[in-house]
């Protein structure tokens, strides 16, 4: 295909400049307003689902600071054209380059939480927010360009009011709760983007592995507060707010709101010199840090020469599909080859939560037009039971 052409969606002329990539969804170009000569995003595909067309029309005309606007809808010959705004790289590009500068990481975070912010005030959970989902674009202030920071790809996003229990989303920024499919609202974007703020302090992912279960495993049972402990760069400030955001159970973890109240006032403290946030006063309730020495946390056959397991302050529902998951993947690690010999089931029969087909299904809009630099999470139970 030949470049530049022409199109025209809803009597506006548009001239395709390039490709910008593809995938199973259909094609995003990059393409210019004929009339106004602004560069946007145009998104063709040869289906949509109905839950993605009232998606679209949660967003269309509306102005997001921080969330990739759509600008304009059509149908027509038998295709669907979206176009959006534009966006030259991700935050995953600067990561692997290596070009934002520490200092800047705070402001960086405070537009993340705005548009986390825009996309909950929607009544939606974005639920697989990583830093491939994260755009910049470039925009003029008062004579100046500015880098702005913008969520994308919001194929996965649900209604925030209703619990879901779906396994979607990356691996590596995936919740506890959405690995174990127990019921899970907008908090799971929390804990996706104290994974981010870890990457995008250290440049390399929290959590890693070869296979997705190795993944799993480090998300269900790392012992995160040591991990993060050991960046010894790092100011105390977020080492005690990225404990906070990891929190396993979903219950203690902080919410956004208290999040950006913190980066702010850190943002107010290093332009103004105002006396530094005390982070002490928030209890951090995570297991990975029990005192040893209070015996009432200790369980009587617990072997003091071992070391303690990290989920002791779990419910007792999330401690029992985490042993269920490492005596999974034991019997995957002991019988590779043997397919006569099965998972064991749920032990504490533990029951199926079945309303997830009451939520909207938004899985089909991809809106990053970036390219996916990481594979998306197949499911966990099938991908473990592959024993007849």
């Amino acid at each position: 295909m030949s470049y530049p052409l022409h199109l025209s969606i809803n009597s506006k002329e548009y001239i395709i400049k390039n490709c910008l990539g593809q995938g199973s969804f259909g094609k995003v170009y990059q393409a210019e307003i004929l009339c106004s000569k602004k560069i946007v995003a145009i998104k063709v595909q040869n289906k949509i689902s109905e839950s993605e067309k009232k998606l679209i029309q949660v967003f269309k005309g509306k102005n997001f600071k921080n969330l990739v606007n759509i600008y304009d809808y059509q149908e027509q010959n038998n295709l669907i054209y979206i176009v959006m705004e534009y966006c030259s790289h991700s935050l995953y590009d600067q990561i692997q380059k290596k070009t934002i500068n520490p200092k800047d990481i705070r402001y960086v975070l405070k537009q993340i939480m705005n548009g986390l912010s825009e996309l909950h005030n929607e009544g939606l959970a974005h639920r697989d927010l990583k830093p491939e989902n994260i755009l910049i674009c470039h925009l003029e202030d008062r004579g100046m360009m500015q880098e702005v920071y913008k969520l994308c790809d919001f194929g996965t996003s649900k209604q925030s009011d209703r619990l879901a229990t779906e396994c979607v989303g990356t691996p590596y920024y995936l919740a506890p709760e959405q690995i174990l499919k127990q019921t899970y609202d907008k908090s799971v974007d929390i804990w996706a983007l104290g994974a981010v703020m870890y990457e995008l302090f250290t440049n390399v992912p929290l959590f890693s592995g070869q296979t997705i279960e190795q993944i799993y495993s480090q998300i269900l049972n790392l012992d995160i507060n040591k991990k993060i402990d050991s960046l010894q760069a790092l100011e105390i400030k977020y080492k005690n707010l990225l404990k906070h955001m990891l929190i396993r159970n979903p219950q203690e973890r902080i919410n956004l709101q208290q999040i950006k109240k913190i980066i702010e006032e850190r943002i107010s403290q290093s332009v103004e010199k105002k006396p530094q946030v005390n982070l002490n006063n928030l209890q951090i309730k995570e297991s990975t840090q029990l005192n040893l020495k209070q015996p009432n946390q200790i369980p009587s056959n617990f072997n003091q020469n071992q070391k303690p397991p990290l989920h002791l302050n779990l419910p007792p529902k999330q401690q029992s599909q985490i042993q269920q998951f490492n005596i999974n993947n034991q019997l995957q690690k002991q019988f590779p080859n043997q397919n006569q010999i099965k998972p064991l089931q749920n032990f504490n029969q533990i029951s199926q939560i079945q309303n997830s087909q009451q939520i909207q299904d938004y899985s089909q809009i991809k809106f990053n037009f970036q390219g996916q630099q990481r594979n998306s999470a197949p499911d966990l139970v099938s991908n473990i039971q592959k024993t007849q």
